[in-house]
């Protein structure tokens, strides 16, 4: 039997931790302990969520009442435990790293993206249905960028009956998205498309939703935001131009937590193969 500590974390980290225990190993909770660096100490590891955190500063714990600083966990880990974490940030990493505490970031295992992408694009279509006045089937939808999350929505979306465009950089991943019937289009010519959209859906990161695209939207059109900070759409330049836009992050977390959290704890027992 091994000891895992849980810290911060969404409703997924409620899963992830029963599947644990379930399979024999001793599971605390540490954020609102006020015994932190003991309760700490006797762990084997460490469990943040994903993301570990959203400002660099706090461990991501929308449901704990006594959230924890990062450097405070660095502060309490000790050499010869392993860290599990989702998107560490490169200073926590090498803050864990020079204290002799090993670090494994359980978002690069591409079994659990994939995974994490199916319920993201499940929370796609929760989000369409529940804030648009339009079936899904016949309606004109963008998808920004065309990696594990997507791609999985813009098939789903597909299936359902939707004209799918993605707009992506790569040209093998044009390829792919009209390999599975969707159309394609380099993002620099997006903006000259954008009167068509009633749905936008944005999964890059980074910006690549600008004005001289989101002011040619119709009005009517609705902005989904998936990806994290820093985003990829020019919030500003949609309330000016009075487009609606929806950030949803964390969707496996809301929508999905047990599948997700299930799917977190899989990862992590597959990494100490016990």
């Amino acid at each position: 039997m091994k000891n895992f500590v849980f810290i911060g974390g969404d409703k997924r980290r409620q899963y992830a931790a029963q599947y644990v225990a379930d399979r024999g190993h001793g599971v605390t909770f540490a954020d609102d302990s006020p015994e932190f660096e003991a309760v700490v100490a006797k762990a084997d590891y460490i469990v943040l969520p994903l993301p570990v955190s959203r400002d660099s500063v706090w461990v991501n714990s929308p449901l704990s009442l006594a959230p924890v600083t990062l450097s405070r966990v660095v502060r309490a880990a000790l050499k010869g435990q392993t860290v599990f974490a989702g998107m560490p940030d490169a200073e926590f990493s090498e803050a864990l790293k020079c204290k002799g505490v090993l670090l494994y970031d359980y978002y690069e295992n591409e079994a659990l993206t994939i995974l994490n992408s199916i319920s993201t694009a499940e929370g796609v279509i929760f989000e369409i249905t529940g804030n648009t006045d339009k079936n899904i089937h016949g309606s004109k939808i963008a998808v920004i960028g065309y990696g594990k999350a997507g791609s999985a929505i813009a098939r789903r979306l597909a299936a359902l009956g939707a004209e799918v465009t993605v707009a992506a950089r790569s040209e093998s991943a044009r390829a792919q998205a009209v390999s599975d019937m969707c159309k394609a289009t380099e993002l620099y010519t997006l903006a000259e498309k954008a009167k068509e959209f009633d749905i936008v859906i944005n999964t890059v990161p980074t910006r690549v939703l600008e004005e001289d695209f989101i002011k040619n939207l119709n009005k009517a059109c609705l902005i989904i935001e998936v990806a994290s900070a820093p985003y990829g759409v020019d919030f500003e330049a949609a309330e000016k131009h009075g487009i609606r836009v929806l950030r949803v992050p964390g969707l496996p977390g809301r929508i999905s937590p047990q599948s997700a959290g299930e799917a977190i704890a899989k990862t992590i027992l597959g990494a100490v193969e016990i």
